[in-house]
């Protein structure tokens, strides 16, 4: 198995940390989609952090997303940042098609 840690994509610390930090709207191992993009890649939620994105301001929650292994871009990157608005929880009839199987 790869090294998770080495695929994990850059974040920077921002310059300001607000007193309080935003709600998280998903929780550690909830099942998620990417809903706007064309693959449909999807996984588990294993970390969130509050951070910058180093490749362009964006300032504010970054999900990290394990990527199932039938996801489409699994092949190519295993986990993947994304933004609370680029991503949406998978119910389990969804994640059955999904994954061809019963969960």
């Amino acid at each position: 198995m790869p090294d998770l840690f080495s695929q994990i994509p850059p974040v920077a610390m921002p310059e300001v940390i607000p007193s309080e930090l935003p709600h998280q709207r998903f929780r550690l191992g909830e099942w998620v989609r990417w809903f706007q993009v064309p693959n449909g890649d999807y996984g588990r939620v294993i970390g969130v952090i509050y951070a910058q994105q180093a490749s362009c301001i964006a300032t504010g929650l970054h999900y990290l997303v394990l990527l199932d292994e039938r996801s489409p871009s699994h092949e190519i990157c295993t986990c993947d940042f994304a933004f609370e608005e680029d991503i949406e929880p998978l119910d389990n009839s969804s994640l059955e098609r999904l994954q061809g199987n019963h969960v």
